[in-house]
């Protein structure tokens, strides 16, 4: 099972990372906490480019992750970071953070469902772009709603799709939802989400024999020792 280290502002940035490596041994991915794109024609600067900025990552596969909701500054934002040598990048459909939500990002863009799929259709038909993988929540308000987003994502050919099930609503005061994980999907399928202990880990991988990657984020941060657990170490 893949292993990877969740995107979270102010804590797994760079240097978290490259410690994490050096004391517990390199995980299988690490992705980097949200970055907005910079206007088409412009690069990424100051604490962004810190975070992609290959002398700071050598050594680890670190994937990106772009909050947008214009399908053009994202493709800028990709190609450029192609550019760099990365080979992914990520979306983030997840941040319930009000101010996030409030512009339609994050979690908020999955309120519109019919921009989300343009998007897409704009991303998806770029030429030459990298892996394009998505961290999504269940909806909004319902976890109902997400049902027509697996819909949408199956359209289009996500590298991985990984979901924190809870919807924006819960933000992380409220247990996760396990029981709406995916059971399988034309995308491999990566659970995040109150991921704690090995154990939890284990059950989880148990539970959905679909799942090919499990994102620790709060867990880790709490213990970062929980990945070589999880490991067997």
């Amino acid at each position: 099972m893949i292993l990877s280290l969740a995107p979270m502002e102010g804590i797994t940035g760079h240097v978290f990372r490259r410690v994490h490596a050096e004391c517990f041994g390199a995980l299988d991915c690490y992705y980097t906490p949200f970055l907005p794109p910079p206007r088409v024609g412009n690069r990424f600067g100051g604490k962004a480019f810190k975070e992609i900025d290959p002398a700071n990552n050598q050594g680890l596969n670190v994937v990106p992750q772009l909050m947008s909701k214009n399908a053009d500054e994202f493709v800028w934002a990709a190609q450029v970071l192609a550019d760099m040598g990365y080979r992914e990048v990520n979306l983030n459909l997840g941040c319930p953070s009000g101010t996030v939500v409030a512009k339609g990002k994050g979690s908020g863009f999955l309120a519109f469902p019919e921009e989300l799929e343009a998007f897409f259709d704009r991303v998806f038909s770029e030429p030459g772009m990298p892996r394009v993988s998505v961290k999504t929540r269940l909806g909004v308000e319902d976890p109902a709603e997400f049902a027509a987003l697996l819909d949408i994502y199956r359209r289009f050919p996500i590298s991985e799709l990984i979901v924190h099930p809870r919807v924006r609503r819960d933000m992380y005061k409220l247990p996760a939802r396990p029981e709406f994980f995916p059971e399988d999907g034309p995308w491999p399928l990566c659970y995040n989400g109150d991921v704690f202990t090995a154990e939890t880990a284990r059950a989880l991988e148990a539970r959905f024999p679909g799942m090919s990657a499990l994102m620790l984020g709060r867990g880790a941060a709490a213990n970062p020792a929980l990945f070589s657990l999880i490991r067997g170490g």
